[in-house]
């Protein structure tokens, strides 16, 4: 019963999902041109962008609407100029507004009065070519926030929108900043849409050191951040190392090197074999598991919005089955030893700035070499056989990139084998369903990082559910060095009863010019692979080299 309950909860979490992703799609599409500018003031020359994506931070805050990113939108029309510039002509502007596939167009100049600014702007309906509104502001340059927030609630009304508390805050305090911070974010925009980042980083952050308050500059600064969160705390068979839904929309390749190793941490000593065994309950039997692991793989865009990667695997396995002689003296009855060799091809796709899907193919060789007691010793069968397999995954995050939230699932025809000591026989399982999901919150401009990781293992050949929820945090020290701490609870339905169990999970980063050195432990408690009702308090050690930009920059 208890599993049925969490397989409708699952069921009714991805519908869910899936309505939420429907109502958005039904919202109004928008999209905002860079406004002309009329000023004899040098400048003001890239007035008209800095303006245009204060308006369009007003206008995400609505759920009600769905606005084209800058990036996006530069992207479709990088080969139409006069798209990004001003947009006077009305002709142009439905050409526009047809080539992103929109239903709105928000377009405007911004007149230099000698001291205020004059900023007027309306929006045409792009099927039917007639302009559905527009509205003008006087007022100075120092008041940009104001002017946002006066332009976002004109528009959001015309919507019958909700306009957010912030925006209502923005208009009913109208203070006044020194303008020269919506210059440099004027002129960091500008620098970022001609792919220069270093400049655009060093605008940004002057916009944001003349105004700490500009939440504009640091929604640029935050998706330029160079920090990233590292919180795979355990490399999962059959799981790509990372979330396909990120291929979509990676700027540069990326190539890397896993290296991890997992045991028994502590248990009944056995002084006969020398090492911790994990023991059922009724103490007579006990289960000693290692695992080595190496991954090499690369990734790369082949477009603006699609990745591709490969990951290729080598896990050798050593589960040994222990019988109690006397005391603490114990016997290996069984062993089982396979040996996996496989690859994992997938691609992602960036639906859009706030959505990513990815999937991929898992192809292995594993030969399963075994014994039991009632066997010559050292008489090991082998049992090889070829594993397919498929992933799917989702990335949803907002605009900024400091919330999100990513969904991971896998699943094979990989056959597994637990051990019936009292038949001396090995009973076939298949592999689990994986399912691991995070939701990550980045602060201080991507220094600080707060995450939720749950992670699912669903049995359907044994009565066995394995669960875990790990709160973790990470905080960066400048741009090359980087801390992580995390707790573990486990959840265990184990053959008809609950079980809990605990762990945690530490790390650190070390970026070494081009290269990044993750360095990771983690203590878990998991079910035996081999025996029933038992846990293994396991511990997992790996390393991971990777780099970025190799041949795509």
């Amino acid at each position: 019963m208890k599993r049925n309950t969490l397989h409708v909860f699952s069921l009714s979490l991805i519908l869910g999902i899936a309505c939420v992703a429907f109502g958005m799609a039904e919202a109004p599409t928008v999209a905002l041109s860079d406004f002309a500018v009329n000023s004899g003031n040098p400048s003001y020359s890239f007035l008209g962008k800095g303006f245009a994506e204060i308006v369009a931070f007003e206008l995400r805050k609505s759920p009600a609407l769905k606005l084209v990113d800058r990036e996006k939108r530069n992207q479709l029309l990088e080969e139409m100029e006069f798209s990004l510039t001003g947009l006077t002509d009305q002709g142009a502007q439905l050409e526009m507004g047809k080539l992103l596939s929109v239903r709105f167009l928000v377009s405007g100049s911004i007149t230099d009065m000698g001291g205020p600014l004059l900023v007027s702007l309306s929006m045409v309906d792009v099927e039917s070519g007639q302009i559905v509104w527009n509205d003008q502001v006087t007022e100075k340059g120092g008041r940009y926030a104001y002017i946002g927030a006066y332009f976002g609630k004109s528009l959001l009304k015309h919507f019958n929108a909700t306009v957010s508390k912030s925006t209502e805050a923005a208009l009913a305090s109208k203070v006044e900043k020194d303008a020269a911070s919506v210059v440099a974010l004027s002129q960091g925009i500008a620098a970022l849409d001609k792919g220069n980042k270093a400049e655009a980083k060093a605008k940004l952050t002057e916009a944001k050191k003349i105004d700490p308050g500009n939440a504009v500059a640091s929604a640029f600064l935050d998706k330029l951040a160079s920090a990233s969160a590292k919180f795979k705390v355990v490399p999962e068979r059959w799981v790509t190392y990372y979330n396909p839904a990120y291929l979509g929309g990676m700027e540069k390749d990326r190539a890397f090197l896993n290296i991890s190793s997992a045991w028994n941490l502590y248990g009944s000593y056995d002084s006969n074999n020398k090492m911790p065994i994990a023991l059922d309950p009724s103490g007579k039997y006990g289960a000693y598991e290692v695992q080595s692991t190496a991954n090499l793989g690369y990734a790369r865009p082949i477009s603006p919005t699609i990745g591709i990667s490969l990951d290729t695997q080598f896990a050798f396995t050593m589960d040994l089955i222990i019988d109690e002689i006397s005391g603490h003296r114990y016997e290996t009855i069984g062993n089982e030893m396979p040996l996996n060799l496989g690859a994992t091809c997938a691609m992602g796709v960036a639906l859009g700035p706030n959505l990513s899907l990815g999937a991929g193919l898992i192809g292995a060789y594993k030969n399963q070499s075994y014994y039991q007691q009632s066997w010559p010793l050292d008489a090991y069968r082998n049992d090889p056989h070829f594993i397919v397999g498929g992933i799917a995954a989702a990335l949803v995050r907002d605009y900024s990139g400091r919330l999100a939230w990513d969904i991971e699932a896998s699943y094979g025809n990989e056959t597994l084998f637990w051990y019936d000591p009292v038949a001396d026989v090995f009973t076939p399982y298949g592999q689990p369903l994986y399912v691991e999901q995070t939701l990550s919150l980045a602060l201080d401009g991507k220094r600080t990082f707060l995450a939720l990781k749950q992670a699912n293992d669903i049995y359907f050949g044994r009565d066995l559910y394995f669960g875990r929820a790990m709160p973790c945090v990470e905080r960066w020290f400048g741009d090359g060095f980087s801390l992580r701490l995390g707790a573990e609870g486990t959840l265990f339905w184990m053959d008809g009863a609950l079980r809990y169990g605990w762990g945690g999970t530490t790390g650190s980063t070390f970026r070494l010019g081009a290269y990044d050195v993750d360095v990771n432990f983690t203590f878990r408690m998991r079910p035996a692979r081999t025996l029933k009702d038992v846990i293994i308090p396991e511990a997992v050690a790996f390393v991971t080299l990777s780099r970025s930009g190799l041949f795509v920059k």
